[in-house]
């Protein structure tokens, strides 16, 4: 019988090269991962901790592909849905005890972070309403793999352009610029549609440990409580691409987020 190589070093070449395709198709697959989010339009952090989030994902060498799970959460769920807007920095005085100068300083700080990060946080623009029915549009966006597009334009909405996120014209505009279909959103926003699964977002986040804004949880393993530092980000991302399910594990300590009790984000 004849031999199918003629020698052993045509085997080992060919040894060695199908060792190396497996290599590649192995490391060349994207590791899929689930992150959940809890965060509120308004609250400043959440939106720094998103591009935060981000551009960790971006300069990750594995390159997970990330599927983005947004929970609703609300800073100010007894501000009443039928009221009048109100300036940031007049409602921070009037309703969290602080003084114009504190919120001046604080949101200034803010600001700052933001600019590094490459957003806009206008404060002197921005105003506060009831944030239900931009949660409730979220989650219709996110039924149709539009949630983060979504999320994204509300944020600047409210934070670059000072806009009333609460305005069934605003939600409608923010929505079809992202292609969802006007006459759905607006069917949406004059309905209850997702009330309860915003209410049911905000109890799972408090189960979990949530107690203040942003709230990150990879793969139901490793929680990020708060914008914290990009290392954290990188390091939870890598470490939950190599790791086995286990209980939920909070990482760093209560980093930067906007704490519903006081107001105050910091």
């Amino acid at each position: 019988m004849k031999h199918l190589f003629t020698s052993k070093k045509q085997c080992k070449q060919i040894f060695i090269v199908i060792i190396c395709i497996f290599d590649y198709n192995i490391r060349s697959k994207k590791r899929n991962m689930k992150i959940e989010i809890w965060s509120d339009i308004i609250c400043p952090f959440c939106y720094i901790g998103l591009t935060k989030l981000e551009m960790a994902l971006q300069q990750s060498a594995s390159k997970p592909a990330a599927e983005i799970i947004w929970k609703s959460y609300q800073l100010n769920p007894d501000y009443p849905e039928d009221a009048p807007a109100m300036p940031t920095y007049d409602y921070l005085v009037q309703t969290k005890g602080m003084s114009m100068d504190d919120v001046v300083a604080m949101t200034s700080q803010l600001s700052a972070q933001g600019k590094e990060l490459g957003i806009d946080l206008n404060f002197e623009k921005a105003i506060v309403v009831n944030t239900k029915k931009a949660h409730r549009l979220i989650h219709f966006a996110q039924a149709q793999q539009k949630g983060t597009q979504i999320k994204k334009a509300l944020f600047k909405a409210h934070f670059t352009d000072g806009l009333d996120v609460n305005n069934n014209e605003v939600l409608i505009a923010i929505a079809t610029q992202e292609q969802l279909s006007a006459q759905d959103v607006k069917n949406l926003l004059e309905s209850d549609e997702f009330a309860y699964d915003v209410a049911q977002d905000i109890q799972e986040g408090v189960s979990l440990g949530l107690r203040g804004v942003p709230f990150f949880v990879f793969d139901r393993k490793y929680a990020i409580p708060g914008a914290q530092p990009m290392e954290v980000f990188h390091n939870t991302i890598n470490e939950c691409l190599a790791s086995q399910p286990a209980p939920l594990e909070r990482r760093g300590e209560e980093g930067p987020s906007c704490d519903p009790e006081t107001g105050k984000c910091e």
